[in-house]
């Protein structure tokens, strides 16, 4: 997804509707024209992941599902692992195969690994969140859903064969240089509200590309050099700085901070 299509599902996330003419007039003094606007407008409700009702564009449950696996994910970070494993199954028609893909991504951007061909697993619990998508989905009939225990294999193997555990590394660390690089900048020159903003945009969309490949697994199966608690302490760090300059904006200040 192009980034501004993240943007704007990030900013409809936390202001249920919005006209047009409002998001022309954010974007106006940026690098993206009134036409781009439009056009990710297009794209995203083409997608399902936004509607219209006159000039006034929402957020659907399938766009809400797909912005929110960023704060799903932090929220994975915080659960103690009871040691059993979720897993998934579906068998999905070939003639509904744009379904079968969308079921597919949206199971990865959860942090569920493909242990077989239509078999993903993951170590937490999502159960909830997993009913919801498969109700946005209307993927019900073709999809089954069970918790156990590994009982037989080389575990820890199979997790390095699933994830790519040190890709994902490289992404943290990169980021952590990106990070270190963009708070020099941007404390470097006044910064005004609308400059912060988009700050937190961009931070966002760039902590959120990798936590979506993240599974977040249990720490005995992580690198020893595992980077991503570096990586989400910078992120709150320049979140909370940019966060101050929109501070005086009530307005702006809905667009990026959780109800």
């Amino acid at each position: 997804m192009l980034s501004l299509d993240k943007q704007i599902l990030y900013i409809l996330m936390r202001k249920p509707k919005i006209a047009i003419s409002e998001l022309l007039h954010i974007y106006s003094n940026r690098d993206y024209s009134a036409q781009s606007v439009r056009n990710a407008l297009t794209r995203l409700k083409k997608s399902g992941y936004v509607d219209h009702s006159g000039h006034a564009y929402f957020i659907t449950p399938g766009g809400l599902l797909f912005i929110r696996a960023f704060q799903d994910k932090l929220a994975l970070k915080e659960r103690e692992w009871s040691g059993s494993w979720q897993l998934v199954t579906y068998q999905i028609p070939e003639s509904l195969r744009r379904l079968r893909n969308n079921l597919r991504q949206e199971l990865l951007d959860l942090g569920y690994g493909q242990l077989f061909q239509s078999v993903f697993i993951s170590p937490h619990d999502q159960l909830q969140t997993l009913r919801s998508m498969f109700s946005a989905l209307e993927v019900q009939p073709y999809v089954s859903v069970f918790s156990g225990d590994f009982v037989y294999g080389d575990l820890d193997q199979r997790v390095q064969e699933i994830w790519d555990l040190k890709g994902i590394n490289v992404m943290y660390t990169d980021f952590i240089a990106w990070a270190n690089e963009k708070k020099s900048a941007w404390s470097e020159k006044q910064t005004n509200s609308w400059d912060a903003f988009f700050h937190v945009l961009e931070l966002g969309e760039q902590f959120g590309t990798i936590l979506l490949k993240d599974p977040i697994l249990p720490k005995s199966f992580l690198p020893a050099d595992w980077q991503a608690g570096a990586a989400l302490d910078i992120y709150h760090l320049l979140f909370k700085e940019m966060s101050a300059h929109v501070a005086g904006n009530p307005d702006m200040l809905q667009l990026i901070k959780d109800r």
